[in-house]
This record gives structure tokens, sequence and C-alpha cells, in this order.
């Protein structure tokens, strides 16, 4: 090997790599995804001529939003979980060397209130969002695919 011909490995910055890894695979190369886009901008298109309504245009978007939002959430999900779990595992770690003492049924109580309110705030959204349910489904469904987007 000669060595004045040698080159160095380009090198990415962390954040280059974070970013390539995030949008590997981009959601907007999805047939879907481009069908969704047409049909928005053709239903704004009609509806600013005063052709249509904004329906499909409505739907359309409702769908892109659904999709981004569930890709987001694959993306997310992994490293949410790894969070989770360390935090979890530092916590049980914490209370066995005897560093922090826990009141579990204090803790127990927090969380069953978390779970009310959290319960008592999906039934809101259910009712708001069934006044949209064409909107609502188009957005469910672009979820649904946007998760399975690897």
């Amino acid at each position: 090997m000669d060595i004045d011909h040698y080159q160095e490995p380009p090198h990415e910055s962390a954040s280059q790599g974070i970013w390539t890894a995030l949008l590997a695979e981009a959601p907007w190369n999805a047939k879907s995804v481009i069908a969704a886009g047409i049909a928005t901008v053709g239903g704004l298109g009609s509806w600013a001529a005063n052709f249509s309504s904004p329906a499909v245009a409505g739907i359309g978007g409702s769908y892109l939003a659904g999709f981004f939002m569930g890709w987001v959430s694959r993306r997310f999900l992994r490293m949410a979980a790894l969070i989770t779990g360390g935090l979890l595992a530092g916590i049980a770690v914490l209370e066995e060397t005897g560093w922090i003492n826990l009141d579990w049924t204090s803790v127990e109580t927090q969380i069953r209130h978390a779970i009310a309110a959290t319960q008592q705030g999906a039934q809101g959204l259910k009712q708001i969002l069934s006044g949209y349910l064409p909107s609502t489904g188009a957005a469910a469904v672009g979820m649904f695919f946007g998760f399975r987007k690897k």
C-alpha cells in the first residue's frame, strides 16, 4: 500500500448519522402519500375555483397528517421504550441500594389518577372526532400505513 495515496474514509458527524437513519426510506416516496398529496392539491384547487367542496382536500390532508404521525411514531417508539426501560432499571437499582425510598402505594395511586384522566380525555376526543368521521377515518388509515412504512 502506497502511503502517499492513502485517503481517510469520510466521517459523518453524529447528527448527520441520526438524520440519515431517521430519513431512510423517507415517507414522501410512498405511492399513497404521492396520491394523497395530488388529491389534496387538486381538491384545494377545485375548492378555490368553486367547483367542489373542500371535502377532498380535507380527507387527503387528514390521510397525509395521519401517515406522517404514524411514520414518526414508529421511528421514535424504540427510543422511547429504551429510555423508559433504562429509567425503570435505574430506579430499581437506586431503591435496591437504598439511595432512594419510594412509597409504592403513592406511586400506584398517582398512576391510577393519570389513567383515569387519560380515559376521560379519550372519551372527549372520541366525541369530537366522531363529528369529523371522514377525516378521522382517513387519518386513521394514514396512521396505520405510516406506522407500517419501514
